[in-house]
């Protein structure tokens, strides 16, 4: 974590592909946000290393909204000198076909899902190198269409590079595989990769390889948490206890919760706490998914700002309350990091965000020695787990309590990183059950199941094999494909929050609900991106059962907006019911199901 992965993979990239002629590449991560933060990167190596290979394009679905590469109005998601290549590049579906490409994963994704237009995607992703990051923080279903995906461009001979600090075995051992399958080896040799290292596999031979790192110590620390009469845990107490060194007016810290209900509630007692103490009091402030797509853009860009790589030293005490946003791809440095319990290979990640940069070393506050990570474990005993009840929707309770086990056998609470990183995750997630100290519980039938599910899942969604392919009619058969065909689980839909004046009119972020215009009755793309910027994911269970009243008729002829929902907002604290769900919208806490004060 946080030893140039990145920039090693670009590297690699532009040597894989000048050996077979191939200059470009696709760089594919977890989620729009990483994407946009990778996009400068990769814009800044463009300029410094490439060489006939220029036209440069950010692929997701909301690209084309992102200010950070739109100054003056000026839309910016696809960079080249040559104005005929831009143009032509933003007709539909032709972003991956520029000679460099970073986008989200399922990009490259829907290249193998049934449907139209993934030959187009396939063709896209040839003639260049394919680099997916954070390989270990795709689901079942995910994985299960990437073996696919690595099948086909075994096949096509694209060469490709997987990245991930904290992958088990087995999975990167099954990925290697199918790619090994696809390039015509029926039985693929794949050596385990040799942490920290990497594996190089082709049909020719496979090699692992080792890498000299930074040898570090990560003091671990895991701290019982009480669950409350609402069967959340309590944390107020013990995060006072060990922020209290911030109070002196000096470092940083996260605290990474595992809802994002239960981080607006952990910022409103730390917020509390801060103004209580006055003084040399921590900034405090929060991050998670259920901001507005402006804020948290917003947001976003203060906290690499405050917690970035060039931010460090001489600034005020601050604590990010964040979700599972922050431990993938940004590049963020915190003195101290405090996390829920989480599956053994995310709480890895996210202590990979702990004194993560070597040139702060030197500044950093005295109480801040060593790199630290507490964990928060709900129970009233540290040995003691009570999982709650919302957690298994975000990760599997057999995952929790053998992560749990874990840390609780740590010799003297000490990780060595990298020494100890592979062991530990190929024993959480180690499958061999039966063997001695491997027992087999009703937990891990439950996640074994539920993984066996989603691989079947991604079979009936992909397109066949390339040695079973008899039609070219088979890649569009039983089309299924639309925009959540990538993922399961996601968010369920998005909703736009309006506020409702006395008078009776919406205001959406103060100013009027734009409503189409001209003798066709459209919206005008200004208008389109206005809506959007204020767009807000829920969960599918938000929306059960909602009728689609307060949105605008209109909405459902423009393609942008035929499934979005408007949610009308009343009042100073400006809340509104989603369906029986009351809600509220502040600038701090985002969308919440309690009010902001």
């Amino acid at each position: 974590m946080g030893e140039g992965k990145t920039e090693a993979a670009l590297h690699a990239a532009k040597l894989m592909g000048q050996a077979v002629g191939m200059p470009g590449f696709f760089f594919g991560l977890p989620t729009m946000a990483t994407t946009d933060q990778m996009f400068a990167r990769a814009d800044d190596f463009r300029q410094r290393r490439t060489e006939g290979a220029d036209s440069l394009t950010l692929l997701h679905g909301m690209a084309w909204l992102n200010a950070a590469y739109s100054p003056g109005g000026e839309q910016l998601d696809i960079l080249t000198a040559d104005p005929t290549a831009t143009e032509w590049l933003r007709g539909s579906k032709r972003g991956l076909l520029a000679n460099l490409a970073v986008g989200t994963i399922d990009q490259a994704l829907l290249a193998v899902l049934r449907g139209r237009h993934n030959v187009l995607r396939m063709l896209g992703l040839t003639g260049k190198v394919v680099i997916i990051d954070e390989v270990h923080a795709y689901d079942s279903y995910m994985q299960g269409v990437l073996k696919m995906l690595l099948e086909w461009l075994g096949a096509l001979r694209v060469p490709v590079i997987l990245m991930s600090a904290t992958l088990p075995v087995m999975v990167g051992r099954r990925l290697a595989a199918a790619y090994l399958t696809g390039a015509g080896c029926p039985e693929p040799a794949v050596p385990d990769a040799v942490y920290p290292g990497w594996v190089y596999a082709s049909p020719q031979r496979s090699l692992p390889m080792s890498v000299e790192s930074r040898q570090r110590t990560l003091m671990v620390e895991t701290r019982a948490v009480p669950l409350g009469t609402d069967r959340r845990p309590e944390r107020g107490d013990v995060l006072r206890e060990i922020l209290s060194p911030l109070l002196e007016g000096r470092g940083c810290a996260a605290v990474i919760c595992n809802t994002v209900a239960e981080a607006q509630l952990t910022y409103l007692q730390l917020r509390r706490w801060a103004r209580e103490a006055g003084g040399n009091a921590p900034v405090i402030s929060l991050l998670h998914s259920r901001f507005p797509a402006h804020a948290r853009e917003e947001i976003t860009r203060e906290a690499i700002a405050r917690y970035g790589k060039a931010a460090h030293g001489g600034r005020r005490a601050a604590i990010l309350v964040a979700t599972q946003v922050i431990e993938q791809s940004l590049d963020l440095d915190f003195d101290i990091v405090i996390s829920d319990l989480a599956p053994i290979a995310l709480l890895l990640q996210r202590a990979g965000r702990c004194q993560r940069h070597l040139g702060n070393d030197g500044r950093r506050p005295a109480w801040a020695s060593t790199m630290r990570l507490v964990v928060l474990s709900p129970g009233d005993r540290p040995s003691e787990l009570v999982i709650p009840p919302g957690w298994p929707y975000v990760y599997p309770k057999a995952l929790l309590r053998r992560t749990h086990r874990v840390l609780g056998e740590l010799r003297d609470g000490r990780i060595a990183i990298p020494g100890d990183v592979q062991r530990l995750v190929d024993e959480v997630y180690d499958e061999s059950f039966g063997e001695e100290g491997n027992p087999l519980t009703d937990d891990d039938l439950d996640r074994l199941a539920d993984e066996q599910t989603k691989d079947l899942y991604a079979q009936m969604a992909a397109i066949p094999s390339p040695d079973r392919v008899r039609d070219l009619g088979e890649l569009s058969k039983g089309e299924i494909v639309d925009e959540h065909a990538t993922r399961l689980g996601a968010d369920g839909g998005k909703i736009v929050c309006c506020q409702v004046t006395p008078e009776g009119h919406l205001l959406l972020d103060g100013e009027p609900l734009p409503r189409p215009v001209g003798k066709n009755v459209r919206f005008t793309k200004e208008q389109v991106k206005h809506i959007l910027r204020n767009t807000i994911p829920v969960p599918a269970s938000w929306l059960r059962g909602v009728a689609r009243g307060d949105t605008p008729p209109e909405w459902a002829d423009n393609p942008h907006l035929k499934d979005l929902l408007l949610l009308r907002m009343a009042g100073e604290e400006l809340s509104g019911f989603l369906g029986d769900r009351r809600l509220w919208l502040s600038p701090e806490l985002g969308l919440s199901e309690h009010p902001p004060n």
